[in-house]
């Protein structure tokens, strides 16, 4: 999906499941991959209504695409039509499809998936803890509790009327950003707030204003998690809040990130403004603070996400082709040197590593 500045609006706007064993997976790293190589996936939205989302395997080591459709090489399917989020969680992949109505579990060791059909749900983003997959779905707006082991939707959260998207799960609650809607003729309203929903009653969230249209929301430290907010695309301006997961006060930091990944506890992001080639990319620490990485990153094209390597902090960095060819993944060492750029699938924008 689109950041506020130069991408679509949210797919209302425009246009990361089954089981391989019934074991409840813990909350754990994923086991090492028996295939060697292949130590990551980065995940290809594709293109709205082509069903051409794919799964690219890549060896960081060697920086080379190992598989350039590895679902499907696994699996003698496609992945789907707009892959929206990807997760590792115990010895499972978890990816959700979006307009195929999908979530796709994946074993690690074998690739083999089994697609968990959500009717018409239109799931988005995903969240993990004690054993539960959390998701936030358009159709109706709610946030879905699915149980690893069953893979049954055990519960279901309703939201308002504002489409969710981003979900974090920290001292037992998640949060969840609620975005925008539009109406029969298409005029677009937007919400300001994130759900705070109980995760042991699943039900009557309260809400915390952050800013107009939030859209990331990801743990930042123990007590901390931060959301991205894009603005009306008018006159409400964007903006990045760090949100105590206790007591819900919220700091402004006065950055406005597209995107963001977090590792040790600071988030890294990218800002850009439609029309002007300069993008700028920025750090946030739990206390708000605000920084320039101190090295530039220079990458071909719009960059459409980034992830960083929990293990070394690499930095990844995905251009978005266009949106008329595939797109393109930057490494970069967590000191700004380019390790490798390889051609991923249409629109990457988020890696997992295995």
């Amino acid at each position: 999906m689109k950041p506020f500045t130069f991408h679509l609006l949210p797919f209302t706007l425009a246009a990361v499941l089954l089981f391989a064993s019934c074991e409840k997976d813990p909350e754990s790293s994923a086991p090492s991959n028996p295939e060697g190589t292949v130590s990551a996936l980065v995940l290809n939205e594709g293109s709205w209504g082509a069903n051409n989302a794919v799964l690219t395997a890549i060896d960081v080591e060697e920086g080379t695409v190992v598989d350039a459709d590895w679902f499907s090489s696994k699996n003698n399917r496609g992945l789907g039509d707009v892959a929206q989020d990807i997760l590792v969680y115990g010895s499972k992949i978890y990816a959700t499809v979006t307009f195929s109505n999908s979530l796709e579990v994946i074993d690690v060791h074998s690739g083999a998936a089994t697609r968990v059909d959500l009717g018409n749900r239109r799931p988005r983003y995903i969240a993990a803890t004690d054993g539960k997959l959390y998701i936030t779905c358009y159709s109706p707006c709610s946030v879905i509790r699915v149980d690893t082991a069953t893979l049954a939707i055990e519960a279901t959260c309703p939201l308002g009327t504002f489409q969710p998207e981003g979900i974090a799960v920290a001292a037992g609650k998640a949060f969840v950003a609620s975005s925008n809607i539009s109406d029969a003729a298409g005029t677009y309203s937007f919400d300001d707030k994130l759900y705070v929903i109980d995760l042991a009653t699943f039900a009557s969230p309260t809400t915390v204003t952050v800013g107009c249209n939030p859209q990331d929301v990801l743990p930042l430290a123990d007590d901390k998690i931060i959301v991205n907010y894009w603005g009306d695309y008018a006159s409400l301006p964007a903006g990045t809040a760090i949100v105590d997961v206790n007591t819900l006060a919220v700091t402004q930091t006065g950055l406005a990130l597209n995107r963001m990944s977090v590792y040790n506890g600071v988030a890294y992001g990218y800002v850009s403004t439609y029309g002007n080639p300069t993008v700028d990319y920025k750090t946030v620490s739990a206390n708000g603070t605000v920084a320039d990485l101190p090295f530039s990153l220079s990458i071909s094209g719009k960059p459409y996400g980034i992830t960083l390597n929990p293990a070394n902090g690499d930095i990844y960095l995905f251009s978005d082709g266009n949106y008329t060819a595939n797109g393109t993944v930057f490494c970069f060492t967590h000191s700004g040197d380019l390790r490798f750029m390889l051609e991923a699938g249409m629109l990457p924008k988020k890696a997992v590593f295995l």
